[in-house]
């Protein structure tokens, strides 16, 4: 669905409160920036309206931050939309692309909008409810009702996540899609090259993520300490957050070794290194780590309940039913690993074929607008 020679060339804004910096632990920028390269190979104009500025933006896109320096804060970063929208901000846009329902409440009291879609990263509500405190979590409930109200679409990048909204917003249940998230075609690769190269020694596992209380980062050092079939095992994390300095504590002593933030390409060799990347999230949605290790050859061990055992069925990964199993199913993981199990991301989770999906969704909004 690109975009056919002599079209005026529509414009399309992502939206987006995440942390852009390269290395920041944020599966959102990863999904913003390959949706912005793709739509731009199909010949669409892109904006990026951000929190603070983007060093590598994907070729040919604008970037207008509506900060110069990010703010972890939602509520200074929906101030700053607010006054970019009311600022003629939005002439000769097509299409507002959101990537949280409550950055919508910027354009509550704009007159003449163009149509928005919002993508839903794993489940933004229970997010919130899990790390913030009753006030915050009101607020947000009242900004996501507005949202969901006036948006023409909703994507949800897991099936969870769609059921869960459909049940709390009946009136917007047709307008909930399923698409998933996904990474660069760069990334799938022959999985032969990311076989391990080593066949002994300890095993290396991989944390990559946000250092949040949901990731539960805490069992995966736990269940390393605990199994004498994990004896002198070694964690490495890549990423940072709230929970860092927890974790170091708990770790104290352990064979954890913390990179902090990891930049893409440094990522990429981590995964062809490690017996394993687990993850032990409380809920995900579909994770981008995930996607990438799967398309470097690694296995991924996560826990039952967020959706993880449909991607990883076939050979892919070790799924653990309760936390006390998470040691069982890295060891099954690293006998995955060295007895040279070929391992790859299937097709469908590349850019070149979600975006196409993304694109469905768009010209359905297009023309129920009558644009």
């Amino acid at each position: 669905m690109s975009q056919k020679p002599g079209d005026r060339r529509r414009q399309i804004a992502l939206v987006t409160g995440a942390d852009l910096r390269p290395g920041a632990p944020s599966g959102t920028r990863s999904y913003v920036t390959g949706l912005a390269k793709f739509l731009g190979s199909q010949g669409f104009d892109v904006d990026l309206i951000t929190n603070g500025a983007l060093v590598e933006p994907p070729f040919g896109c604008r970037v207008r931050p509506v900060r110069e320096l990010h703010t972890p804060s939602s509520a200074r970063f929906q101030r700053d939309l607010r006054k970019w929208a009311a600022s003629d901000g939005l002439e000769g846009i097509d299409l507002l692309h959101f990537h949280r329902p409550d950055d919508f409440a910027a354009f509550l009291d704009v007159g003449v909008l163009p149509p928005a879609v919002c993508t839903l990263h794993g489940n933004p509500r229970r997010g919130v409810e899990r790390r913030h405190g009753l006030g915050f979590r009101l607020v947000y409930r009242h900004l996501e009702r507005a949202a969901m109200a006036r948006l023409r679409a909703i994507i949800a990048i897991d099936q969870a996540t769609a059921e869960d909204y459909r049940a709390r917003y009946p009136t917007a249940a047709e307008r909930i899609h399923v698409v998933p998230n996904a990474v660069g075609d760069e990334w799938v690769i022959d999985s032969a090259a990311g076989a391990r190269a080593r066949a002994d020694g300890p095993p290396v596992f991989l944390f990559a993520g946000r250092l949040s209380v949901e990731k539960r980062v805490d069992l995966i050092i736990r269940a390393i300490a605990g199994s004498h079939g994990l004896s002198g095992a070694k964690l490495v994390i890549a990423g940072a957050g709230p929970e860092e300095a927890r974790l170091r504590r708990l770790a104290n002593g352990s064979e954890v070794q913390f990179l902090g933030e990891v930049v893409s390409r440094d990522l990429a060799s981590l995964y062809r290194r490690v017996d394993a990347l687990v993850l032990a999230s409380e809920y995900e949605g579909l994770p981008t780590v995930m996607l990438e290790a799967l398309a470097s050859g690694c296995p991924v061990v996560a826990m039952s309940g967020w959706g993880a055992e449909a991607l990883l069925h076939g050979g892919r990964g070790v799924v653990a039913t309760r936390p006390q199993d998470l040691s069982l199913a890295m060891l099954d993981a690293v006998r995955m690993r060295r007895k040279g199990q070929p391992i790859h991301l299937p097709i469908d989770f590349v850019w070149s074929r979600v975006g196409n999906r993304v694109l469905e969704v768009y010209e359905r909004v297009w023309r129920e607008a009558g644009a």
